[in-house]
């Protein structure tokens, strides 16, 4: 198996297409420094697989597309095809040619191929583990390498003896393990904390379920409590209807016997009535006729008081006014007798003063005159009195000699009156018989009344107790819906009952809030608790099985590694006698208990020294002890191909003579491509490619083949 073609594109310093044909053999890179010809061993590690860009000698990824030169934009993306011939079948892969490829742009993406086909980095590397060949295996040492290798920097001593050695699918196999066992722990250690959490709510909720429980236990009670009290009530209620009911019953039956009764007096009463108003018609009537001849009886008389009372009023009009007189005289006859209101002198009544000249009258009395006329009018006043009372005294006579007519009419009046006090009496008899039928028919009334109120309030009370009823059991069926059927009990007492039920609901009230969905999360999560426990079991199982994988992945790999590490040292013993004729080289573990992990020792004594460090060799010496080292690697797993860049370079002429000839001897097993500026080590190749730069910047490649044909 070896590589047969090599295609780059755009990498580092190839701008155009180059395609390097290779065979089995030595094939020589040459060229002047700067040309690109370790470009070429960098575009096989890239191919590869290579990720780290410090053995790209770059500083990040995209420094590998070629970035331009004069007059020559940079490109976009760069490309390297590798193909590989396939005819010993080491490669885990059906085709007898393999090509893999690397696509990379100048955003960061990047492609893989096998056999045009896009895969995974991932799927190269498994193509390629421990067969020699990946990007980071033995089969690519550069100068620089020689001394890492001696000075084991980064491991990469023991990383050869780990390729060559075949246990990198180990060790992967292992890393693998390992993180799932880390992820397996980072797992258990989460459900751990899960079931600790789960655990915690399903106590909780076992509680709450004994709660809710007790809680459903003391509801089914109180339901049946509540039950029995609603009959219990339900049967109080209807046995206090039954007697309202008979009462109804018997005040009904005592109301129609009434309204019967009610009927005769009702017809009892009206005849009584118009018996009662006819006769005070009658009576009204009679009342009338009295009443008409008291009037006329009136109207006589006064005719009869008027006729007597005028001559009266005219003797006592003239007696009226000759007392007046008898008044004035008596005024006039004390003024004759006295002085002059002005001076003093007597005068005649109502007459001039003859000393002062005022008048006082138009008449001339003397007092003679005066008491003449006053006597004459005081005898008439006494004959006028006596004429008054001899009027009276006839008067009273003619009062005594009314007429028979008169008479007549006044005793009808009586008699009419003694009749009128008769009738008063038959309608008083009237009357009282028609308010005694009222009497009875209004205390009948009350009766009905009360028979009335009686039963209304039978019926309201049934009523009510009907409702109560009604109302309890709506009551329970809200509570319990149609799921309930009430009871007849016997025995009971509605107190111990309501007793009953107001303890069951105190208790209820004790327990607190309730969870109602309690019994479907505790379900939930037992169940949950129950598959997080089955988790734990399987990942605790696949700790053990881990433990178990990884035990015996290093039991396998330690016992492949130490077999090969004790291959490898006897060839290298004898390859250092090759190359340093009476020198001693020999290579152990420092830690035998773990081989894996362990720093590979190298002893290096070239002939006539007595060194005990590599740091005191001398560079040639260096690279010497590192090739017998590689060769002795190959001696035991042979790489298919080999890529040697400039590690000549350090050796005299001597010693690349001994070179040449482990290469020539090595070389029909393995494929080698050398970048060398070495003239005998160029001799020593089957076929030359030189790398030049035409144009500044970009190279090229010619090839010479030496191979007779």
């Amino acid at each position: 198996m070896h590589i047969s073609k090599l295609e780059l594109f755009g990498f580092k310093s190839f701008a155009k297409k180059q395609t390097i044909l290779l065979d089995s053999g030595v094939t020589g890179i040459v060229g002047p420094n700067g040309c690109g010809k370790t470009n070429i061993v960098d575009a096989i590690r890239w191919v590869l697989g290579e990720q780290k860009t410090s053995r790209l000698r770059s500083s990040k990824m995209e420094d590998v597309i070629f970035n331009g030169a004069s007059n020559i934009k940079p490109l976009g993306l760069c490309e390297v095809y590798l193909t590989v011939q396939n005819d010993k079948g080491l490669l885990p892969i059906e085709y007898s040619e393999v090509e893999i490829g690397r696509r990379l742009y100048r955003n960061g993406d990047s492609e893989y191929f096998i056999n045009k086909t896009a895969c995974r980095l991932k799927d190269i590397y498994n193509l390629f583990v421990d067969t020699g060949m990946s990007s980071d295996a033995y089969s690519v040492i550069e100068l620089n390498m020689i001394e890492q290798i001696l000075s084991d920097k980064d491991d990469s001593r023991r990383s050869m003896f780990e390729e060559a050695a075949g246990v990198n699918k180990y060790k992967s196999q292992r890393r693998s393990a390992l993180r799932k066992f880390e992820l397996n722990n980072r797992d258990l250690e989460r459900i751990d904390d899960i079931i600790l959490e789960i655990e915690m709510q399903v106590k909780n909720l076992e509680l709450q379920l004994k709660r809710f429980k007790r809680h459903e236990k003391l509801s089914l009670q109180l339901k049946e409590e509540e039950i029995n009290l609603a009959s219990a009530k339900i049967i109080e209620l209807e046995k206090g209807i039954k007697p309202l009911e008979g009462l109804l019953k018997k005040k009904n039956t005592l109301l129609k016997k009434n309204s019967s009764k009610k009927e005769s007096e009702s017809v009892e009463l009206i005849d009584a009535r118009n018996f009662y108003l006819a006769e005070k018609e009658i009576l009204e009537k009679m009342k009338t006729a009295v009443d008409t001849l008291t009037e006329d009886l009136l109207k006589e008389v006064q005719t009869k008081n008027r006729e007597s009372s005028k001559g009266m009023q005219v003797l006592e009009g003239e007696l009226q006014n000759k007392i007046s007189q008898l008044n004035q005289f008596d005024k006039d006859y004390i003024k004759i007798v006295s002085d002059c209101n002005d001076c003093g002198k007597p005068v005649t009544i109502i007459s001039e003063c003859d000393h002062c000249g005022k008048v006082e009258s138009d008449k001339k009395y003397t007092v003679i005159e005066t008491d003449q006329k006053y006597e004459k009018l005081k005898s008439s006043i006494e004959d006028y009195k006596d004429k008054i009372q001899l009027y009276n005294k006839e008067k009273e006579f003619d009062f005594n000699k009314i007429d028979d007519a008169i008479k007549e009419m006044q005793k009808k009046i009586n008699l009419n009156k003694i009749e009128l006090r008769n009738k008063e009496q038959d309608v008083n008899q009237a009357f009282m018989r028609m308010e005694s039928i009222r009497v009875k028919i209004d205390a009948d009334r009350f009766n009905k009344d009360d028979v009335f109120y009686d039963i209304k309030n039978a019926e309201m009370k049934i009523a009510e107790s009907n409702i109560k009823i009604s109302q309890i059991k709506e009551i329970i069926k809200e509570k319990f819906g149609n799921d309930f059927e009430l009871k007849k009990i016997k025995d009971y007492s509605v107190s111990t009952m309501t007793y009953n039920v107001e303890k069951i609901k105190r208790s209820i009230e004790a327990i607190g809030p309730i969870n109602w969905a309690v019994s479907d999360e505790y379900e939930e999560q037992s169940k949950r608790l129950k598959v997080l426990k089955d988790q734990r079991f399987d990942l605790l199982e696949a700790e053990k099985n881990l433990k178990d994988a990884i035990k015996k992945i290093d039991s396998v790999a330690k016992k492949q590694f130490l077999d090969t590490f004790e291959k490898i040292k006897n060839n290298f013993e004898k390859m250092f006698e090759v190359f340093f004729v009476g020198g001693k080289g020999s290579i152990n573990l420092e830690d035998i208990e773990d081989p894996l992990n362990s720093d590979v020792v190298i002893f290096a004594q070239p002939p006539g020294k007595k060194n005990s460090s590599l740091r005191m060799l001398s560079a040639g010496e260096k690279s010497l002890t590192a090739i017998a080292l590689l060769f002795s690697i190959y001696q035991y797993k042979p790489s298919p191909f080999c890529v040697l860049d400039e590690i000549d370079a350090p050796l005299d002429d001597i010693n690349i003579k001994k070179f040449t000839d482990v290469i020539s001897e090595y070389s029909k097993s393995t494929q080698f491509i050398m970048v060398t500026h070495n003239k005998l080590t160029m001799e020593s190749a089957d076929c030359i490619y030189g790398v030049t730069a035409e144009k500044k910047g970009i190279s090229k490649v010619i090839s010479i083949n030496f191979t007779e044909k």
